[in-house]
């Protein structure tokens, strides 16, 4: 099953000043800007934890909603009821590329990690947005531990301007102007096993770094002459099996020391989750069995929440979840991570009472021909994208082909909104305002390669799809929103690409 599983879905320590904002290049700043959000916005340090730009972290912001504010909708880009994508394709190579972030108008951060752990390391790259052409790149190690697990991390833009990334157990900090490392960390693991992965990084709202492990622990299937996304998934699936303690831990930012450090009850297999609510900070995290939430007190402490939870989120055969998401009042978390023959379940809980809590099966039946997949009926390691001021959730299932829209009632739960069909192992991103809100993702269609599509998210209904961007799909990938309009996306096969919609 697995093999059928993969075949399918993965086609120097000086401590600098805080570099100053707007830095970009004299050309980028005079770029014209059709989007009247990100023209109008000024990039730098704020109040947020994250840096003020369209896209600083993988999500956004740390509460994971997968919702671009600083962004137009189609007809707002190119006043055209007819649009069409043009490309253009960076004459580097990003092998295996991730994720990107932006920072000031020029500026783009490629985060990427390698088939081999311990030969080719994670790298972060600088390309100018205008250009497209590689500033610099700053290799996050040069070594790691044999055989340790070559698993993406993350990268973000931190409000104090500079460039966190971790890979591995490495952490580093960068300067962005130069790709300078000013700090490194080497965070704990478990010497007995086989590669620690931080595969979830969130600021806090005072600017603390929180980080999350996941031991892959053996892993028999693993070869480090796999493709990268292979190695990660099957990886993935082993540390699922094998269930090996996580740990959290807050991390300074300035001088990047662990504040504190504890063990999960439960192993957590996707990224966590901050918010703050009700005047406390709360991390989240998605357990084997259970959701549950640690309050952030004076002194950097980590208490478990047992008021709140745990709280149930999976039963039977269903798998796991991914990370939770904030919308709103609510805590959303979808379960099957790994490959189940049990269908997606989707649960919001409230913050305020963990008794209170919905859920809803919205790939009962799959919209892809199950033979597809073998006896998997659903896998899905991207979570959900989340829209509180429509009260939607966005949910997609790679395993059942299918694409959802829920609406959720605070008094009576769920309901399905309306259902496409959709191949994607990546995250979607909300665009555009509230009333007039768009889908943008990917969609590996017959498993021809992926392309771009932007949905209209009150109907479902395709306003603009792209040509073949890759030949395979990239798992957890997400194509990030830039300014003056641009989108990125980053395929597998080791290339990044500028998406433009235009008038047709």
């Amino acid at each position: 099953m697995r093999s059928v599983l993969l075949r399918t879905a993965l086609a120097a320590l000086a401590v600098a000043l805080v570099p100053p904002a707007g830095t970009a290049a004299a050309g980028a700043a005079n770029l014209p800007d059709p989007c009247p959000r990100s023209a109008a916005l000024h990039p730098g340090a704020g109040a947020a934890p994250l840096y003020r730009t369209v896209a600083p972290f993988e999500h956004f912001d740390s509460g994971r909603s997968q919702l671009f504010p600083s962004t137009c909708t189609l007809t707002e880009l190119t006043h055209s009821s007819r649009p069409v994508l043009r490309t253009r394709t960076a004459p580097g190579t990003y092998a295996t590329p991730y994720i990107a972030a932006t920072r000031d108008r020029d500026e783009l951060f490629v985060y990427g990690y390698g088939s081999d752990a311990a030969r080719d390391g994670a790298f972060v790259a600088r390309v100018s947005a205008r250009t497209l052409h590689e500033r610099w790149r700053t290799r996050i190690t040069d070594t790691a531990p044999s055989p340790a697990w070559s698993y993406p991390g993350v990268l973000l833009v931190h409000r104090n301007g500079f460039v966190y990334a971790v890979y591995a157990n490495n952490l580093i900090k960068l300067d962005p102007r130069t790709g300078r490392i000013v700090r490194r960390l080497t965070l704990p693991e478990d010497p007995a096993q086989t590669g620690a992965a931080y595969n979830g990084m969130v600021v806090l709202p005072d600017g603390t770094l929180a980080l999350k492990k996941l031991e892959r622990g053996p892993c028999p299937g693993s070869r480090p002459t796999d493709a990268a996304s292979n190695e990660a998934i099957t990886g993935l699936i082993c540390a699922g099996q094998n269930a090996l303690p996580s740990l959290l831990l807050l991390v300074d930012p300035d001088r990047l020391r662990v504040l504190t450090r504890t063990t999960p009850p439960e192993t957590v297999t996707g990224r966590i989750t901050a918010a703050r609510f009700r005047g406390r900070t709360y991390i989240y995290c998605a357990g084997r069995d259970s959701l549950f939430r640690y309050r952030v007190s004076a002194g950097h402490r980590l208490t478990l929440d047992r008021g709140w939870g745990p709280v149930p989120y999976r039963s039977g055969a269903e798998q796991p979840g991914t990370g939770p998401g904030v919308m709103g009042d609510w805590i959303v978390v979808q379960t099957n991570f790994l490959p189940s023959s049990a269908p997606l379940r989707v649960t919001a809980v409230s913050q305020a009472d963990g008794n209170r809590r919905y859920s809803a099966k919205p790939f009962l039946v799959p919209m892809a021909p199950p033979s597809s997949l073998g006896k998997i009926n659903s896998f899905e390691t991207s979570k959900a994208s989340l829209d509180p001021a429509n009260h939607r959730v966005y949910t997609h299932d790679q395993g059942a082909g299918g694409l959802a829209a829920l609406t959720l009632d605070p008094a009576h739960g769920f309901t399905i909104a309306w259902r496409v069909v959709n191949h994607s192992l990546g995250f979607s991103a909300l665009v555009g305002p509230a009333s007039r809100r768009q889908l943008v993702f990917n969609d590996n269609a017959g498993g021809l390669g992926d392309e771009a599509v932007w949905y209209d998210a009150s109907t479902g209904r395709e306003r603009l799809r792209g040509g073949r961007l890759s030949t395979r799909t990239a798992p957890g990938n997400i194509i990030t929103p830039g300014f003056a309009g641009r989108f990125y996306y980053l395929s597998a096969e080791g290339r990044l690409m500028e998406l433009r919609p235009v008038a047709g």
